[in-house]
């Protein structure tokens, strides 16, 4: 898949953070993709659902796997509006997607804290074979944080 098949789905994932800080939440969203087709989509529900367990990773795999009626995601590919947490990568890893698409790294967004471990980190740690493409429309991503 080249970078410019990522932008349909990336917008999907922007449209779901955009949901998310109209509702006064961090504007993080994601989508679980199989064979070009959305199977389901998540959003930062945090406060909303008074839980840290509301990421819109965690969403997005938890609905996916109920969809397809497995806990294997093996052919699906995640799209992140946002470079997923610890948390979230586990679920993803768990989940076995092989791909992760992301919008805007930690970095990419100055008033949030460095993590000494991503993502990439993680998934070298546990023996996870994932690929990982980012910057897919990242000035979007960014400007959603400029808003707030």
């Amino acid at each position: 898949m080249n970078t410019d098949q990522h932008i349909p789905f990336m917008q999907q994932a922007l449209h779901q953070a955009k949901l998310a800080a109209r509702d006064g939440e961090l504007p993080f969203g994601a989508v679980v993709v199989k064979d070009n087709q959305v199977i389901s989509v998540g959003r930062c529900r945090e406060a909303k659902r008074k839980t840290v367990l509301a990421h819109a990773e965690a969403e997005a795999i938890d609905k996916a796997c109920r969809t397809l009626g497995t806990n294997k995601l093996t052919d699906c590919i995640i799209y992140c509006t946002n470079e997923p947490c610890p948390m979230c990568a586990a679920a993803i890893f768990q989940a076995k997607v092989p791909l992760v698409v992301i919008g805007a790294s930690r970095a990419d967004l100055s008033f949030l804290r460095p993590r000494a471990i991503d993502i990439q980190a993680l998934a070298e740690d546990s023996g996870y074979a994932i690929t990982i493409v980012r910057d897919i429309l990242k000035p979007h991503v960014i400007e959603l944080f400029s808003q707030r």
